[in-house]
């Protein structure tokens, strides 16, 4: 689901804070369209399209003659959500446990498809994950390119594999997890140095069938550069939770 922007981005943003607040509690029927629009200071048509894509988010359903109501979005979110509920500041556990549990999650989705492709890629199949290794000196003064072009060679080694419905399921976690990293990007600092010995040393294990040696290997590189990682994600939810906090009145 490709994420909003400008007007209908801003209003989504809004209804979803209320929405993660209380304010807006599952169960809720929402304001009518008009209402929302003077509320928020914009047209129908903006509402209209940011409840739309809150839809798509599992956070909101609507129905024809009756408005939208709210749904549980603990429980009804999907992937896409991952960005949006970032952005909002407000959350259910402390910043260093979000971030590292979402470090652990990435690292379990590309060590398996560092698995997958080491049991059932070809050498022919794999070429598309070569080519985005080499695309990445060219990045490596662009974090947030050089991050992005990351995920897509883990998302090549899963279509390497031939494993469509595995491919299916990661496509619904890697356009989130994109904006995830051009939303930290800029506190990411220099690219790692030692990326491109040990993707290129990844990718011929993977030829060989190695199956051990790949997950291995992916394993000591996420333990490794999650170490860093987690810090920088850690001060960046930290900042947009503190922007959520009421300022005091002492």
């Amino acid at each position: 689901m490709v994420s909003p922007t400008g007007e209908v981005r801003r209003v989504a943003d809004a209804v979803l804070r209320r929405i993660i607040d209380g304010a807006y509690p599952a169960g809720l029927r929402l304001p009518a369209e008009a209402a929302l629009a003077e509320q928020l200071a914009c047209g129908r048509s903006t509402v209209r399209e940011a409840l739309r894509y809150l839809a798509g988010l599992g956070l909101v359903r609507s129905r024809r003659g009756s408005g939208a109501m709210v749904l549980d979005f603990r429980r009804e979110g999907t992937p896409a959500l991952l960005p949006t509920y970032l952005r909002t500041g407000k959350f259910d556990a402390p910043p260093a446990r979000i971030a590292r549990e979402m470090l652990r999650l990435r690292a379990l989705m590309a060590t398996e498809a560092v698995r997958l492709a080491a049991l059932y890629a070809t050498p022919e199949t794999l070429q598309q994950a070569r080519t985005h290794l080499s695309d990445a000196p060219a990045l490596e003064n662009d974090p947030a390119a050089h991050a992005l072009n990351e995920l897509e060679l883990y998302r090549a080694l899963v279509m390497a594999s031939g494993m469509w419905p595995a491919t299916w399921m990661v496509n619904a976690f890697w356009a989130p997890l994109g904006e995830v990293n051009r939303m930290f990007a800029p506190a990411m600092g220099p690219v790692n140095p030692d990326f491109q010995s040990t993707m290129t040393r990844l990718l011929d294990l993977i030829a060989q069938r190695d199956q051990r040696g790949a997950v291995q290997l992916a394993g000591r590189w996420f333990e490794t550069v999650d170490a860093r990682l987690v810090q920088v994600i850690e001060l960046v939810l930290g900042s947009k939770a503190d922007q959520t906090e009421p300022e005091s009145t002492d």
